[in-house]
């Protein structure tokens, strides 16, 4: 269980197999006691739904569920959101530069590099949410 992601949650819709779950997801300074100092205004908590299969178990709104994602599956996310656009900026940042000599033009490619990843990669959400696989746990 130990390379588990694991939130707790309330069912909030059945439809057939698939059920949607509510949870509220905490920031790491909900806890801390200099929160008011450094949040700049955030909010401590946010909430967030996920919609998973129920794999023929049988839910009903207002069931208390622990949703589980593998870790794998989260160092994924974390890879292609944060580690491949930062490599692709540093190449395209320096290759540019080095060319041109031009730190402007180095900036504004990095940038328009950027828009066009990430715009692909949201082209790519359904791809990538039917690989996501949540599973559920009832709490009792």
């Amino acid at each position: 269980m130990s390379n588990n992601i694991t939130h707790e949650g309330v069912v909030i819709k059945v439809d057939g197999q698939r059920v949607t779950v509510q949870f509220v997801q905490n920031s790491a300074c909900s806890g801390c006691h200099a929160k008011t100092l450094c949040s700049s205004g955030t909010s401590d908590s946010a909430r967030r739904e996920v919609v998973a299969n129920s794999y023929g178990v049988s839910y009903e709104v207002g069931d208390y569920v622990r949703v589980v994602v593998t870790s794998g599956l989260a160092w994924t996310a974390v890879l292609l959101a944060f580690v491949v656009p930062m490599v692709l900026a540093l190449i395209c940042l320096f290759a540019v530069v080095g060319t041109t000599g031009s730190e402007i033009k180095g900036c504004l490619a990095t940038l328009v590099l950027l828009g066009l990843y990430f715009f692909i990669l949201w082209m790519q959400r359904d791809r990538l949410e039917r690989k996501t696989e949540f599973t559920l746990e009832r709490l009792y």
